[in-house]
């Protein structure tokens, strides 16, 4: 029987041979998703990849695969701004900030639904930008609770439209599924929906729900930009209402 412990060492050993590390894991495994989604994605798959056994990956990301796909969400967005490169205004800081955002995760849509469950939990790796967002809205007036939940609000917003928009593959041209989604929309009862088929072609593919194509081939930029413009509106609206203290 191999004692496991040395198993651990051969694996770590090998690793260090060929010049493995934290950021070469999770490049690498940004490649393997970008390449074969996450449906695709596995530690083994991985571990292929580098030619190393699974043991020498949970070395260098700690743990198990949760810790593995916290690194790789965390290092999505990391370096998205910096402290020195803040504009004085806090409604740009927050604009910056949501426009870079976006871009990179459209780097890599294959890797969006990592978001959602994983960078809500992911602490260090994201402290930096935290930090930025943390800065713009104390700058805006915000503090103690107060300050908490417009934080929340900002980065619900943040992630919420990419991974929505990003969600899933888009379907193929001329598919069975294509012809039956756009035939089921065909038959809705104007009488009962006015206002959906009214401006239905203008939502088709281009809103949310009235769409197949994913946002990779069909993003929407126009509705990103209300949302950050609004959520501005709605944070300086809270600050002159008086809601941005302590409780």
């Amino acid at each position: 029987m191999t004692n496991k412990t040395g198993a651990t060492k051969r694996y770590v050993g090998r690793a260090a041979a060929i010049g493995l590390n934290r950021d070469r894991v999770v490049h690498a495994a940004i490649e393997l998703i970008d390449e074969e989604g996450l449906e695709g994605f596995s530690v083994r798959a991985l571990a292929r990849r580098l030619n190393v056994y699974p043991a020498a990956l949970y070395w260098h990301v700690g743990g198990d695969k949760t810790n593995l796909l916290a690194e790789i969400s965390g290092s999505l967005i990391a370096s998205l701004m910096t402290l020195e490169d803040l504009p004085d205004d806090w409604r740009q800081t927050i604009r910056i900030l949501f426009h870079r955002f976006r871009a990179r995760v459209h780097e890599h849509p294959r890797a969006a639904p990592l978001l959602g469950p994983h960078i809500r939990s992911n602490g260090a790796p994201n402290a930096a930008w935290v930090e930025i967002v943390l800065k713009a809205l104390t700058q805006a007036g915000f503090e103690g609770r107060g300050l908490v939940d417009a934080f929340n609000a900002v980065i619900g917003a943040l992630e919420g439209y990419i991974t929505m928009e990003l969600a899933a593959e888009g379907a193929t041209e001329g598919s069975a599924w294509v012809e039956a989604f756009d035939a089921g929309l065909s038959a809705l009862d104007k009488s009962r929906f006015p206002l959906v088929t009214e401006h239905l072609p203008q939502m088709y593919n281009r809103s949310f729900v009235m769409r197949w194509k994913s946002g990779d081939e069909a993003p929407l930029d126009g509705g990103y930009n209300c949302l950050i413009e609004t959520l501005i509106l709605g944070l300086e609206a809270q600050t002159k209402r008086g809601g941005t203290g302590a409780r």
